[in-house]
């Protein structure tokens, strides 16, 4: 119960702050007209950017010392293909629908007594799950302020561009990866076992393979991140040359 009240209070922050966003959003379009912006919608975007780059490092802050000081962690768990075998004599009636095959093959569970090196794992993936979209509003943000002084080309835009492409294509990657090899070491600290005994029951010959699921390895490569940060790269390039030409023009002049 503790536990699902904290997942409660999160969706309950989360909803504020995003009402608390859509209001300054609301009145920063109207300060903007009224001070007669020639940019409105690059001002508020600015504006946007900025408050996600700054609220995705607190929440990356939050996150990681959730992760690391609490005694349960919530994290995704993989487990062998799973579906409970009922007793014998047990029907169900009601459904319109019934299984063919296949199963579970993961679950979202609160975590005790995982180990240090899963631990640091989970929190170092769920912190890079913010840290990439946080990068991409630093971005937005550093193009937009840019813009507005006029320097759409600046060659901090590119650099930032460049820095984006490195930590979505690395980051994302890797917290994918890391996220996977924590779920797989929480899924054998949670389900592997030496020994077990129980009384027979009549029809179920391995109440343990009937009842609870078993570990598994499960670490998937996403290539996603790939070619999203070479998307950055080739904008990266299309701003540096952008500069360049900018500058020869200015030299023109």
């Amino acid at each position: 119960m503790a536990n699902m009240w904290v997942v409660g209070s999160w969706v309950w922050i989360a909803l504020g702050l995003g009402v608390v966003a859509a209001a300054l959003f609301v009145l920063a379009g109207r300060r903007a007209r009224r001070a007669g912006d020639p940019s409105p919608m690059i001002s508020l975007t600015l504006f946007l950017a900025a408050a996600c780059a700054g609220i995705s490092v607190l929440a990356v802050i939050i996150t990681t010392l959730s992760t690391l000081l609490s005694p349960a962690v919530w994290m995704t768990v993989p487990v062998r293909e799973f579906w409970p075998e009922l007793p014998a004599g047990v029907v169900v009636e009601g459904t319109s629908a019934t299984r063919s095959y296949g199963g579970f093959t993961s679950a979202e569970l609160s975590v005790e007594g995982l180990s240090t090196a899963a631990r640091v794992m989970w929190a170092i993936s769920q912190a890079l799950g913010i840290l990439v979209p946080a990068t991409i509003a630093a971005l937005i943000a550093i193009a937009c302020f840019q813009v507005l002084a006029g320097r759409t080309f600046a060659p901090v835009v590119a650099r930032m561009a460049m820095i984006t492409a490195v930590v979505v294509a690395a980051g994302a990657s890797a917290g994918q990866v890391l996220g996977d090899i924590a779920g797989s070491m929480a899924s054998a600290q949670l389900f592997d076992y030496t020994s077990a005994r129980w009384e027979d029951i009549p029809g179920m010959e391995d109440p343990l393979a009937a009842w609870i699921p078993h570990s598994t390895l499960a670490i998937a490569f996403p290539f996603w991140p790939i070619a999203a940060g070479l998307a950055f790269a080739a904008l990266a390039t299309i701003l540096r040359y952008g500069s360049r030409l900018q500058r020869d023009t200015e030299g023109l002049v």
